[in-house]
């Protein structure tokens, strides 16, 4: 193998290699002396990598058992994007994350619309019902409503990439100081997405998502609602 040049480069090529031979989480990884004569390296250059690809969940090291192949969850990316996203200007950084949510969830939405799911329906009606309760479970109710969606949807990956950027996005939001809003108005935001996926109208739904973050945005004072433009 050619050796790496940086320990970057040779991080990338230990995960290349769980890749390549289709390494499932748990599964054990090569001993250092083993990765060490694989990539031409000192043990020094292989625990640094080791230790990198752990900060990222990648691995998983055992002290006294070995280095394992970890879940890699969205959870790793947790520190990097609230730091990100707190920094720079909150409220400005608030909004480019408000931009990513709603183009990543129109999509998703416009796809749960097409599904005629009966079930999820039923499930997002009890998290809009919850969301009318003032406490703790609103919270809750509200970041399971979205992974509902991306449920139906049918992309695995999207609900952990939603579920990072909501907790990044109420982490950030109370940090600043914005007008509160009411469990009606926060029940009546979603139910207006309930509606539009249970009539199976795409476009329906994709406008209702539209709504939903226009109104976020323009309580947090980062913009107006936008609608879709009328050439769609």
């Amino acid at each position: 193998m050619t050796r790496p040049k940086r320990s970057d480069e040779l991080a990338n090529a230990i995960a290349d290699l769980i890749i390549e031979r289709r390494l499932e989480p748990g599964a054990a990884l090569p001993p250092e002396s083993v990765l060490m004569t694989d990539f031409s390296v000192s043990r020094n250059s292989v625990r640094e990598s080791l230790k990198a690809l752990q900060a990222l969940g990648i691995v998983e090291i055992r002290h006294g058992y070995g280095t394992f192949v970890g879940s890699a969850s969205s959870a790793a990316l947790h520190p990097w994007l609230l730091f990100r996203t707190r920094s720079g200007g909150s409220t400005e950084r608030l909004r480019e994350l408000l931009e990513i949510r709603e183009i990543l969830e129109t999509e998703l939405t416009r796809r749960a619309a097409g599904t005629g799911d009966g079930e999820l329906r039923q499930k997002l009606s009890g998290c809009v019902g919850r969301m009318r309760v003032d406490g703790p479970d609103a919270a809750t109710a509200d970041r399971e409503f979205h992974e509902h969606i991306c449920d139906a949807a049918g992309v695995p990956l999207a609900r952990e990439l939603v579920g990072l950027f909501w907790d990044v996005y109420r982490a950030v939001e109370t940090d600043l100081e914005t007008v509160a809003e009411s469990p009606g108005e926060t029940a009546a935001r979603h139910q207006r997405v309930v509606d539009a996926i249970e009539s199976g109208d795409a476009d329906r739904a994709e406008e209702a998502v539209h709504l939903h973050f226009g109104e976020v945005r323009a309580r947090l004072g980062t913009g107006p609602y936008r609608s879709r433009p009328a050439d769609q």
